[in-house]
């Protein structure tokens, strides 16, 4: 799915039938007020990113792209780490590693690691597509626009109702990923 795509239907449900026919028909970049439910997106993609639907990621580096202490900069990587998940060696054997402010302190012996991490999404323009959509619906991320569309315009009513609509989408969708189980009973 694209983030036009999703920027439309906030549009249309924020009944801006003029938004919807100015998305259709913008090609490049958008400007106005476009551009401002692309920045309401972009912030909605990152929360749910980062607080709800983790995005998940492996790389594999090389020796040359370290060093000389073991030190792989957060830089090398394609997206921004949140949280690195696992280390593995040439044969798939977890190495052990240190998260630093700026880079990744590895062993010095290792010649090719495999870095399994969380990302934060980068900033999305409007012919990209969402990333976050491959995991929870364009519904639940038009929800969110909408709702920071609403606070940005001071229409905090709004804003609320659209708030409850999008925190209720986002417990229904982590609720249909987990599995339910229910302990079982002990009598005493």
């Amino acid at each position: 799915m694209k983030v036009r795509n999703v920027i439309s239907l906030a549009a249309a449900n924020l009944g801006r039938e003029d938004l919807v026919a100015k998305a259709e028909d913008c090609a490049a970049g958008p400007a106005g007020e476009l551009a401002t439910l692309l920045r309401c997106y972009n912030l909605v993609e990152n929360e749910v990113a980062l607080d709800y639907f983790p995005l998940k990621t492996e790389e594999t580096f090389g020796a040359e792209q370290r060093g000389s202490e073991g030190e792989l900069p957060y830089s090398a990587f394609s997206f921004a780490p949140v949280e690195i998940l696992s280390v593995k060696g040439e044969s798939g054997i977890p190495l052990s590693f240190e998260s630093r402010p700026t880079a990744l302190l590895l062993p010095k012996n290792a010649t090719r690691v495999a870095v399994s991490y969380h990302y934060s999404p980068k900033e999305k323009e409007w012919g990209d597509d969402a990333e976050a959509a491959l995991q929870v619906s364009a519904r639940l991320l038009a929800a969110g626009v909408c709702c920071e569309y609403c606070l940005i315009g001071g229409q905090y009513g709004e804003a609320a109702t659209w708030e409850k609509k999008f925190r209720e989408a986002l417990r229904a969708a982590n609720v249909a990923h987990k599995k339910l189980t229910v302990r079982s009973r002990r009598w005493a």
